[in-house]
């Protein structure tokens, strides 16, 4: 299980996942990556659906965010407006490069 990364927007299929990987498979679950990715522009009640899953099932996720932005005033004024800007370079700061981060830290 250490080699396996599941990457969660905490969608409620992505929580049914874990979920059901603790149920049926404990021992893979204690021993997988869980990774989110805080684009800047979650829901507010994301990040609290979040920390009730890794609370209930004891998973803990490496979080990333946009490098060098901790708000969505930040990364406005680094990369505009997500509404204005291509989606291509908001997908890849907000997404890819977070992920990518991510998965060095997890050694993929």
């Amino acid at each position: 299980a250490k080699r396996v990364v599941f990457a969660t927007a905490w969608l409620a299929t992505d929580n049914v996942f874990v979920a059901l990987m603790h149920e049926h498979f404990p021992k893979i679950l204690s021993g997988m990556h869980l990774v989110a990715v805080d684009t800047m522009h979650l829901f507010d009640t994301t990040h609290v659906v979040a920390k009730q899953v890794e609370a209930k099932y004891g998973k803990a996720a490496l979080w990333k965010a946009v490098a060098d932005v901790s708000t969505r005033a930040e990364f406005n004024a680094k990369y505009g407006d997500c509404e204005e800007i291509d989606t291509a370079d908001f997908d890849f700061a907000s997404k890819v490069e977070p992920l990518q981060r991510a998965l060095a830290e997890c050694n993929k």
